[in-house]
């Protein structure tokens, strides 16, 4: 008897440890309140790609952004609740419409450089704020679950406001994973192309990969306690979370890009997302890129790849 209930003590204690430490990685993970001081502590970029994002074509890609974002736009929908973006409008009438999605541990200023370019190209551009980052309204991101709600809630409104608009979507890393979601869907006409910048293939693969690269932690059972607490929390399904399912649906063109030297999302899932994809499609490896690093190591090569897609797909 005495041994049986060393044995239950020990499981609960076990248990209960289990659960806390999945806890912990879940707030670390995804309350984007406190998560800054979990990434300073564990990813340690390379001091090339440090050097990128502190070059002259980053910082005056921002300067920019805020100088010509203008004020915060605010819609509501049943499934995201207020939900905002910044707007920048063409300086002529035009029907071009891109809508930019920011990364993981960003903002709409982090989309500064894409949304500079196609700004300059002529077109309207949509910023949205991903779930939990910036200006939204929540605590925790999904990794694009949720946020790909976001992104089609701006596509409807884009076409509210312009019938005849014809919309391309961009994301990079956790954006590209909200772009590719959502071209599971059924999208109206209006929405031409996709762009999706060093995304992942699965979230339960990407996580277990950051736990093991990071953290140096089994993905089991670890993770699977984080997935418990995300859904009991009302979050995310991480085994849901699979951008490689929704484009073998896809019927959006879409051009896939990736760093060869991204240590954060291996390069090799730009070539499993592009083999899966039932859509019209191109891929532009970065030699030598870094995560989302590929439009400032390689301006001339990205811009090529991408505005060359474009162009088959968009009207004057």
């Amino acid at each position: 008897m005495k041994i049986a209930k060393t044995i239950l003590k020990t499981g609960l204690a076990a248990s209960a440890l289990l659960f806390g430490a999945g806890a912990l990685v879940y707030e670390g993970a995804l309350n984007t309140k406190i998560n800054a001081f979990f990434i300073n502590k564990f990813d340690k970029p390379a001091t090339e790609q440090t050097a990128l994002y502190q070059g002259d074509a980053y910082s005056s890609a921002q300067q920019w952004f805020r100088a010509h974002r203008g004020k915060d736009h605010v819609i509501t929908s049943e499934k995201t609740g207020r939900t905002h973006a910044y707007i920048f409008e063409a300086e002529k009438p035009t029907h071009r419409w891109v809508i930019l999605c920011h990364g993981y541990n960003s903002s709409t200023l982090g989309t500064a450089a894409f949304t500079k370019h196609f700004y300059e190209q002529g077109c309207n551009c949509v910023c949205p704020s991903m779930r939990g980052w910036d200006m939204d309204e929540n605590r925790y991101c999904s990794m694009g679950w949720r946020d790909q709600d976001i992104l089609l809630a701006w596509i409807d409104y884009v076409i509210l406001m312009d019938p005849e608009a014809q919309i391309v979507l961009h994301g990079y890393s956790m954006g590209a994973v909200t772009t590719m979601l959502a071209t599971g869907h059924a999208l109206p006409k209006n929405v031409k192309a996709a762009i999706a910048d060093c995304g992942f293939t699965t979230c339960w693969e990407q996580f277990a990969g950051v736990m093991k690269q990071y953290a140096h932690l089994p993905s089991f059972p670890l993770l699977n306690v984080v997935n418990l607490i995300s859904r009991l929390r009302g979050n995310f399904d991480a085994r849901l979370d699979r951008p490689i399912d929704a484009i073998r649906r896809s019927e959006t063109p879409t051009v896939f890009l990736h760093g060869t030297a991204d240590d954060f999302i291996p390069c090799r899932m730009m070539d499993e997302l592009y083999e899966a994809c039932a859509a019209p499609k191109a891929r532009q490896p970065i030699e030598g890129g870094f995560h989302a690093t590929s439009v400032l190591k390689n301006p001339e090569l990205y811009w090529k790849a991408v505005d060359g897609f474009l162009a088959e797909k968009i009207t004057a």
